[in-house]
Formats: C-alpha cells, sequence, structure tokens
C-alpha cells in the first residue's frame, strides 16, 4: 500500500485516482466503467440525468448535441443479456399517458419506459419509497385499459419506478407484445 501524498493532504489518495483516470484513454475509461457498474452503463447514466438540475440537463444536450472532433469507433452492447444487467426484465423506452392513486390523491403523468416488473413515470412530485399505489394504463397495441397495483421501488427529482405487485398471465404477454415490438 502507497504513502499518501503529503502535498495533497488526507485526500490525496482520491486526487491520484482522479488524475490517473483523467489520463486513461477514452475506451480505457468505459472498461474501468464496466467493470465498477458491471455492463449496466446505460442505466447509471439514465440514472445520473434523471438526478441532474434542468440546467444541467440543457448544457449536457447542448454538449453532445456538438460533433466529436475524432471519429468514435461504435461498440454495441446488450445490457439485457442473462447475467450481464442486474435488471431482470429488460426496460422499453415509451410515452404513455398513465393515471395513478397514491395514498388518495389522484395524479396524472406519463410511462417513459416499461418493463414486465414495472415502470418508470415522470413526475416533478416528490413520492416515498415503499408507498403502495395504483396505476391504470393503456398499451398502445392493447384495447383494454390496464390496471396495476404496485410499490415505488425508488424515487427521484425526475420521477420514480413502480415495481408491479402481481401481474395475471393476460396482462404479462400483452407487456411482453409490446416490450418486443419494434417500432
Amino acid at each position: 500500500m502507497t504513502s499518501p501524498d503529503p502535498e495533497l493532504g488526507k485526500f490525496g489518495t482520491t486526487a491520484r485516482l482522479f488524475r490517473l483516470v483523467n489520463a486513461m484513454p477514452k475506451d480505457q475509461q468505459l472498461i474501468l466503467l464496466k467493470q465498477l457498474v458491471g455492463n449496466d452503463v446505460s442505466n447509471q447514466l439514465y440514472k445520473l440525468i434523471v438526478e441532474m438540475t434542468e440546467e444541467q440537463q440543457i448544457i449536457l444536450l447542448e454538449h453532445m448535441g456538438r460533433q466529436p472532433e475524432v471519429e468514435l469507433p461504435i461498440h454495441t452492447i446488450n445490457l439485457e443479456e442473462t447475467g450481464a444487467s442486474m435488471r431482470e426484465n429488460p426496460r422499453k423506452p415509451c410515452l404513455i399517458n398513465a393515471s395513478y392513486r397514491i395514498h388518495d390523491r389522484n395524479y396524472q403523468s406519463y410511462i417513459l419506459d416499461i418493463s414486465i416488473g414495472g415502470v418508470f413515470i415522470e413526475t416533478d412530485e416528490r413520492v416515498p419509497l415503499g408507498r403502495q399505489m395504483l396505476l391504470k394504463f393503456s398499451l398502445p397495441n392493447q384495447k383494454q385499459p390496464f390496471s396495476f397495483a404496485g410499490k415505488i421501488a425508488w424515487s427521484g427529482p425526475k420521477g420514480f419506478g413502480v415495481r408491479f405487485d402481481k401481474i395475471s398471465p393476460l396482462q404479462m404477454q400483452a407487456l411482453r407484445s409490446f416490450i418486443e415490438q419494434n417500432d
């Protein structure tokens, strides 16, 4: 074990790690990130973006809109492979109008992604973790609306995740069909 750098004080080890990571080529930084978070890189990025302020999101959008100075190689990563992701159900980005009820209060918002196990709902409302809720929405490929009981699994400044309590085989098939269809 190396001794702390006296010039950098008690955060010397952290500062040295920052310098080392900063000096690494971008492809090695991505490999390091994958080692730290598994192959769940996209989901980690989504969580970071959701937790940003609107001003930070605008800056990121502007920055990402600029063309890179060098052509970057294209890498395809399947985050939904068994064992490659901590998520057990693949998610599909979407924009579905939803109504939901939490603790005797009704809300309207949008589902931004969906899986067989749950959804992410966009809202500025703060909701308590673990709270039971009732969610109603219609899938674009289904005529009948769905009603799901669920529990709030996580919450952030731009929305919250719901884990469905129970779903019928018919609901599961409809969800699976919607998730697997190519747009």
